[in-house]
């Protein structure tokens, strides 16, 4: 790993925890919710900002808009789109099929329940994390890394790094003891398995709309299922995991020798 992709992980690291402290001190100082959800939502383009600050350390001789276009500019097929979408619709119906019937909840009690809030949370989950976060983790990190590991080497350490990035937000969640520790491995193993897909169906085409289409397919349908968050986390988790399993042995080469 070079010296300026841990520099770029370390400052990432360093102004997300700032951001944390400032929408604790506005919580308790202002108790102003539209300012925390503002913040919130910056703080979630943490990733985006230190890579904006950081591009002339990173790429003297390069231009940030010319860079930024050229992480679009590559043709996706329609196949790619439809695989992804597929597949993660189907990671979804499965989620909802395992917990009707190992927690017996109906199907219709697992979602949300108007179409208005469905559309909101794609909204906010699109500005929240996919738009703010794939520029920096995949654009830069992925891209650097894999000069120099890898594939599925490359997509572990992003996946790795990505995950304790949200350490914090553990703390956040109100679970405590053996739930914390169940949380934190299912939470690490969702997006270690998010990190191999993304990075398998990125590498197609080295076009950013994939990898964001992925990250916000994922967090939308976690968003949309309603009720006993841990339960839905961990079956999720659970079928990412294998979803990431299966890409790596169809590309067992591909991702595993350069």
């Amino acid at each position: 790993m070079s010296g300026m992709v841990k520099k770029y992980i370390l400052w990432t690291y360093v102004m997300f925890f700032v951001f944390l402290l400032v929408i604790g001190l506005t919580m308790f100082l202002l108790k102003s919710q539209p300012v925390v959800d503002i913040l919130i939502v910056l703080s979630s383009w943490t990733a985006t900002f230190v890579f904006i600050i950081m591009f002339r350390k990173i790429y003297p001789q390069g231009n940030l808009w010319n860079f930024v276009k050229s992480q679009f500019r590559e043709r996706i097929t329609i196949s790619t789109v439809l695989c992804v979408v597929l597949i993660q619709f189907l990671l979804l119906v499965g989620s909802l099929l395992i917990t009707n019937k190992v927690w017996n909840v109906p199907i219709n009690e697992q979602l949300a329940a108007s179409w208005a809030s469905l559309l909101i949370l794609f909204g906010y989950n699109l500005i929240l994390g996919p738009l703010g976060e794939e520029l920096g983790w995949r654009g830069f990190v992925l891209n650097e890394l894999q000069k120099r590991f890898s594939p599925l080497k490359s997509a572990i350490i992003v996946g790795l790094t990505w995950g304790f990035w949200h350490a914090p937000l553990w703390l956040m969640s109100g679970y405590s003891g053996l739930q914390l520790v169940q949380y934190i491995i299912c939470f690490l193993s969702a997006i270690v398995a998010i990190s191999i897909i993304i990075t398998a169906f990125y590498n197609l085409n080295h076009n950013l709309i994939i990898s964001i289409m992925i990250h916000q397919l994922f967090n939308y349908f976690m968003g949309i299922q309603v009720g006993n968050i841990l339960n839905t986390l961990t079956v999720t988790s659970v079928l990412y995991l294998i979803v990431a399993v299966v890409l790596v042995l169809v590309n067992y080469r591909k991702c595993l020798y350069r």
